[in-house]
């Protein structure tokens, strides 16, 4: 039995390795798509928590970024795919929690910003 020439050798093993990556591509991409859709709101929780932070708390600007704050987490929440993306969830609601109370509790808004760039 013939082994066969390098050309069908060489043949067999390229066709072998676009099958593997036909099948192992959309794989990564998805990931991939997660892991940044992850960092995006990671960075925009921060940025509006950071915002609201330093805005003097009831003024209109402030309610309306507040709103803006909610409404992400709320999308974000109702659209999940990505069980990885629980502890954002969870983050913002404790964000917003720290962002209710009377004063602001700005050490446990200090902590759950940590947390977010652990996770991230």
């Amino acid at each position: 039995m013939a082994l066969g020439t390098w050309s069908d050798w060489f043949e067999a093993v390229g066709e072998l390795l676009a099958v593997v990556v036909a099948l192992f591509l959309p794989f990564v991409q998805e990931r991939r798509r997660k892991r940044l859709t992850r960092q995006r709101i990671s960075q925009s929780v921060r940025r509006l928590t950071l915002i609201l932070v330093k805005e003097a708390s009831g003024s209109p600007q402030w309610q309306s970024d507040y709103h803006n704050l909610q409404t992400l987490i709320n999308l974000y929440a109702a659209l999940l795919t990505d069980p990885r993306g629980t502890t954002l969830v969870s983050i913002g609601e404790q964000v917003l929690l720290a962002l209710d109370a009377v004063p602001i509790n700005y050490d446990e808004i200090d902590r759950q910003l940590a947390l977010l760039q652990q996770s991230a």
